[in-house]
């Protein structure tokens, strides 16, 4: 096992299939092999089947699209523009937040999660190791060059919104209607414009049929999680329930996350979850918080097992600010979750060269290893006095 394993596992995602894009055959290739490979670990294993649609960028797109409309309205009705406009502020927010309403609506594909179970005598929590299996598609969105940029531009388009849901009521009193130059419509067109802009920019995603082979996202991820089934089974953690759990259409917009939160009702107050994404090349990083908007921090405990572990391996706390991960949907829900990720290396966001022989398998077993350890400082001694889970 070990670094060898490790880079078996790589080879094999990101090697012999070309990709493992969301709802592909590709991707149930990958499920399948990774269901065999935790086989050999636990008899309780499963492929959870469920549906989802295919990318969210369109979906985005028409929300963003949707300033036009309530701009048309408030020429008309500005109170209806700003009723309107309210209802699909919030669904957007909703959406945004890893909810599916209007997604619900779109074109479902057949997806899988892998789940498997490695169960304590005395379980007093739940800690559960995750990470995406599939594979992106190659778009700007993912570029370094853009993605230190995408909170504030997020961020413009957020407050574009609210702006022009104001200029809707400033219609409405009429409190620049005498004016020879109105700056309530000068500011509702230019919201408009970034609003646009915005709909374009998401919606060029969908341009984008090449998929990336993934070996650092999230190929190492998996291999990951794979030799810590191993490590936790032949020494086991003797007061935790440990699951692994490799996701399926993270890449459309966290649906495997999302699908696994909504079938299984966890104890939020003993579960505990640990993402990990992206470990290909350069130093190891553990999430203090999380968000493109809202902040979401990382559950006091989980930080401090992980800089009990850090002491050692010398990783570092950061703020992720790009693309949702899946321990972002943990946060909205209420989970103590953390996200351990690498970079700085030279494949760090680089989707053309993601290959496994750009991987840096040091790296990845370093990664393995700051896992292993914080997991076992979350665990800790057993606690006698305890009945277990319940």
């Amino acid at each position: 096992m070990g670094k060898a394993e490790m880079r078996r596992d790589i080879e094999y995602l990101a090697g012999n299939l070309t990709h493992r894009g969301a709802s592909t055959k590709s991707e149930r290739s990958a499920a399948e092999y990774i269901r065999d490979r935790l086989t050999l670990v636990t008899p309780d294993v499963e492929i959870d089947d469920f549906f989802a649609i295919e990318s969210p960028w369109l979906l985005f797109a028409s929300y963003y699209g949707e300033a036009v409309v309530v701009a048309l309205l408030a020429s008309w009705e500005p109170w209806l523009a700003f009723t309107y406009g309210c209802i699909v502020f919030l669904l957007y927010l909703a959406e945004f937040s890893g909810y599916r309403i209007l997604g619900n609506l779109l074109p479902q594909y057949e997806t899988q999660n892998v789940v498997a179970r490695l169960h304590a005598l005395r379980p007093e929590r739940l800690i559960v190791i995750t990470a995406h299996y599939d594979s992106p598609r190659d778009h700007f969105l993912r570029r370094p060059e853009v993605e230190r940029w995408l909170r504030p531009a997020h961020i413009l388009v957020v407050v574009s919104m609210v702006i022009l849901l104001v200029c809707c009521v400033l219609r409405d009193v009429a409190l620049f209607e005498d004016w020879s130059i109105r700056p309530d419509l000068i500011v509702q067109w230019s919201c408009l414009g970034v609003l646009i802009g915005a709909a374009f920019a998401v919606g060029s995603c969908e341009l984008s049929n090449d998929y990336v082979r993934g070996a650092s996202d999230n190929a190492s991820g998996v291999a990951v999680m794979l030799e810590l089934a191993d490590r936790i089974q032949r020494a086991p953690v003797e007061n935790s329930d440990i699951w692994f759990l490799a996701t399926g259409s993270k890449e459309t917009w966290l649906s495997g996350m999302r699908h696994f939160l909504r079938v299984h009702r966890l104890d939020k107050s003993n579960t505990y979850f640990i993402n990990v994404d992206d470990v290909g090349q350069g130093d190891v990083f553990y999430t203090r918080a999380e968000g493109l908007l809202h902040t979401f921090k990382s559950d006091p405990e989980l930080i401090k097992a992980a800089q009990a572990a850090s002491r050692e391996s010398t990783a570092s706390p950061i703020v992720h600010r790009g693309l949702p991960t899946d321990a972002y949907l943990a946060y909205t829900r209420g989970y103590k979750a953390i996200g351990i990720t690498a970079r700085g290396g030279r494949t760090d966001f680089d989707v053309e060269g993601d290959r496994p022989g750009e991987i840096d398998y040091t790296t990845v077993e370093h990664t393995a290893d700051f896992v292993e350890a914080v997991v076992r400082n979350l665990a800790g001694p057993p606690d006698t006095k305890t009945g277990g889970l319940q």
